[in-house]
């Protein structure tokens, strides 16, 4: 897995990577926040099916909570896990994130 640093982005910073097959956007800021995904550092990010896909084929995407809820199947969420495991060191509590 690997995330490369985009640069700044509003007050955080966006990273891009490929983990599993799947193309991943997300902001990171410096501290972690109620508004991020599993009150972490995540608090947007979208999962592609890969890098030349358009925003209409977003597989996931959260920006301070889950467009139409969070994602349903597997492979997404399991690269979702891998994203925020990477960058906040923990784990996602699905059904806290449903109940957002």
């Amino acid at each position: 897995m690997l995330f490369q640093d985009k640069g700044l982005w509003f007050m955080g910073r966006r990273f891009d990577g490929d983990i599993d097959g799947l193309f991943i956007q997300a902001q990171v800021f410096s501290e972690p926040s109620e508004y991020g995904i599993a009150k972490g550092r995540v608090s947007r990010l979208q999962v592609y099916p890969d890098r030349s896909a358009e925003f209409s084929r977003c597989l996931a995407n959260y920006d301070r909570g889950w467009d139409g809820g969070p994602p349903s199947d597997r492979r997404t969420r399991a690269v979702i896990e891998k994203t925020i495991r990477h960058f906040d060191g923990k784990s996602i509590d699905w059904t806290f994130e449903e109940q957002r």
